[in-house]
């Protein structure tokens, strides 16, 4: 458990809201588990023993429903109260590119780092998917990469609390504003 989530879980008992804590937990240490699959899978809500997670398209829908088991493990080994049976990935609201859609920049420009191609490739493999799957998840994540470096070009915030890019006051993943 990270000094976050032990803060959270202390002002939730120190409030007499440990209940709501068992309830919401998954969704406070969920950056944890996803790592850089965080940028494209945002914790929506609890339902039941199930967290449901929003995705920018069907694709990554495709591609992250075939990490499912690996991520319940590691998100049931990072709960402190809670249990999570099953995520539901469902394509959810995503800021669009930009408001009038007039970017200066195109994802066909930006260039990816060894290191970050490293990143990825670390964030897709060992976790029992055909090389296909591998691929694929890669090619999404490379492009989920582009776009968040166009948007960042193009004047989008970087939120440093939850690490989404807007392009408003508010972020509309954590609502912090700026």
């Amino acid at each position: 458990m990270n000094a976050n989530h032990e803060l959270l879980y202390m002002i939730f008992k120190k409030n007499n809201l440990l209940s709501e804590y068992r309830t919401q937990e998954p969704i406070f240490v969920w950056t944890n588990v996803s790592g850089e699959l965080g940028k494209i899978a945002r914790p929506k809500k609890v339902q039941g023993k199930t967290l449901i997670i929003d995705v920018p398209s069907a694709a990554a829908k495709e591609e992250l429903s075939y990490l499912e088991e690996d991520l319940l493990d590691k998100l049931n080994d990072e709960l402190r109260t809670s249990t999570v049976t099953s995520l539901k990935f469902q394509i959810g609201e995503f800021p669009s590119r930009t408001r009038n859609n007039t970017a200066k920049y195109s994802v066909e420009d930006v260039t990816v780092s060894t290191e970050e191609l490293q990143e990825i490739s670390n964030a897709v493999s060992d976790r029992g998917l055909s090389q296909q799957a591998q691929d694929s998840l890669k090619s999404l994540l490379i492009t989920q990469l582009k776009s968040r470096k166009v948007r960042i070009q193009d004047g989008w915030k970087e939120c440093p609390n939850c690490g989404g890019i807007y392009d408003g006051i508010r972020c509309p993943y954590c609502g912090i504003k700026k």
